[in-house]
């Protein structure tokens, strides 16, 4: 997998790009879901690049072309004054209406109990990105991505308890209206990510609407177990696999995911 996310890094920033991939179970393939993401939302049209963890563009004429996977604990996303040399991301540019995304790996967001959840992978609003950053010790975005990725890359298959603990985490990250679409411990927007506008006060009124203007998937090399998925369809979550390079899983999400980001994150 390291080789197909080296080349699609390369053709996204149009130069060789080094990689530091975090060492630990799945990040590689983290990695291989996210760069696929980026290179099908390129073929449609999407103008993509690679930012440093201070949020500048990695250029094919920068003599320091370095894309770094975080490793560790999960974190939020670290300040500008911090250095270049944290996490890397990927953003996208949607044509016509020029709205920017960040494509986010391994960001804890904060749910409205005031826990903190970790996300494999994440699509969230530029702006989010960059208020965060201006903080001079960056801090935790607060609420649920447009997209959220669960990435599994274990030998077994995916049981209900796998499955009840992601529909658990989206739902203490979901703002709803009887909440007041606040969470504790956190700032207004911009730094909480509302649907609609990046800095708008429009909550979701329902779980299930909530699940349903967002893009919830639970990806796994090897599948799931008989039961596992019977709560999907009510919650909108979307159990895909066997995901691995080449299958048709992974051609199918990759696909769906970018066919739904061209339609709704306009």
């Amino acid at each position: 997998m390291i080789p197909a996310v080296a080349t699609a890094l390369d053709s996204i920033v149009g130069n060789v790009v080094t990689l530091r991939n975090a060492k630990g179970a799945g990040r590689a393939y983290e990695l291989y879901i996210m760069t696929g993401i980026a290179m099908e939302l390129k073929q449609l049209g999407c103008t993509v690049w690679v930012q440093r963890s201070d949020g500048s563009r990695i250029a094919p004429v920068d003599s320091d072309r370095r894309f770094v996977q975080r490793g560790g604990v999960p974190t939020g996303i670290p300040g500008a004054a911090q250095g270049k040399s944290n996490g890397s991301s990927i953003v996208f540019r949607m044509p016509g209406s020029g709205r920017e995304w960040e494509i986010w790996n391994g960001i804890k967001f904060k749910g409205r109990s005031g826990g903190d959840h970790e996300i494999d992978i994440a699509i969230v609003p530029r702006e989010i990105g960059i208020t965060l950053r201006s903080y001079p010790h960056g801090g935790v975005p607060g609420g649920r991505p447009r997209v959220s990725i669960e990435c599994k890359d274990v030998g077994q298959k995916g049981d209900v308890d796998e499955m009840r603990a992601f529909v658990a985490r989206m739902y203490d990250l979901t703002f709803l209206n009887w909440h007041a679409g606040k969470i504790p411990h956190q700032p207004n927007p911009p730094q909480c990510i509302f649907p609609g506008a990046p800095a708008g006060n429009d909550p979701y009124y329902s779980f299930w609407v909530g699940n349903r203007e967002t893009f919830n998937v639970v990806a796994r090399r090897t599948g799931f177990r008989a039961g596992a998925t019977a709560m999907t369809g009510y919650y909108a979550v979307q159990p895909r696999g066997p995901l691995f390079p080449g299958s048709p899983e992974e051609t199918s999400l990759i696909s769906d995911l970018s066919q739904w980001t061209m339609q709704n994150l306009v």
